[in-house]
């Protein structure tokens, strides 16, 4: 039996403006792009190597899967909360977030594609999205952040995961594809987030993602326990 799917009633699209009706039929106007930084205070994080089972290119045929470094963890956003726009019972506060390798020849295309437009290269790069689950699965929706770092960065973060040294982490996002609710007033950092429905039904279970650039990654290391001293070695 096919899950009937939810449709956001769009009433007008234009000047980065989203207006929609609600479901007591009143107009709801956000925000596309609003001028500020998504926040997330990261905790939990744990370091996974793991296969990657898809490799592409004649150079990589008959090769044994390469082994990838992530660290995964959850992510409590700064203030308020974030859900799709005509869906606002699907709201959360924390979200599960990943790190993983910028792909080398993905940095190198960019890097190419930057020199012929004269700008500067972006090494790193955020998403945001939700993966729902049918209702009577028992699983609530995946709200997730995918970070791509480079290399270095992403290995200081391991080791220091490993060694027990990661202290509070904090991760600042400058987001395109993302919503606030409002007409163009100032925001703060206490206002919701909002993605925006499928633009091809407008349907709420499979909006569109965000994605844009880290802004801000801090992280404080604390000392080591006496049993994990000889990891900093």
């Amino acid at each position: 039996m096919n899950q009937e799917k939810t449709v956001a009633r769009v009433h007008a699209e234009v000047d980065n403006k989203l207006v929609i009706e609600t479901h007591e039929g009143l107009q709801q106007t956000y925000l596309l792009n609003p001028n500020r930084t998504m926040y997330l205070h990261v905790r939990h994080l744990q370091v996974f190597n793991e296969a990657r089972r898809f490799r592409f290119g004649d150079k990589e045929l008959g090769l044994a899967p390469a082994m990838s470094l992530y660290v995964r963890g959850r992510a409590a956003l700064e203030g308020g909360s974030i859900s799709v726009v005509g869906d606002p019972d699907n709201k959360v506060h924390m979200l599960g977030i990943g790190f993983h390798a910028l792909d080398e020849d993905i940095r190198y295309r960019r890097e190419e594609l930057v020199q012929r437009q004269g700008s500067a290269p972006h090494y790193t790069c955020a998403r945001v999205g939700v993966v729902h689950h049918k209702l009577g699965l028992g699983n609530d929706d995946d709200w997730f952040v995918q970070c791509e770092l480079l290399p270095d960065a992403l290995n200081a973060i391991a080791h220091a995961v490993s060694c027990g040294t990661m202290g509070e982490m904090t991760v600042g996002l400058a987001l395109q594809g993302i919503y606030a609710a409002g007409d163009g007033t100032p925001q703060s950092a206490k206002n919701d987030w909002f993605l925006r429905p499928s633009r091809r039904d407008n349907t709420v279970e499979a909006p569109e993602m965000a994605q844009g650039d880290i802004a801000l990654l801090s992280f404080e290391q604390a000392l080591a326990h006496p049993a994990r001293q000889a990891c900093l070695s």
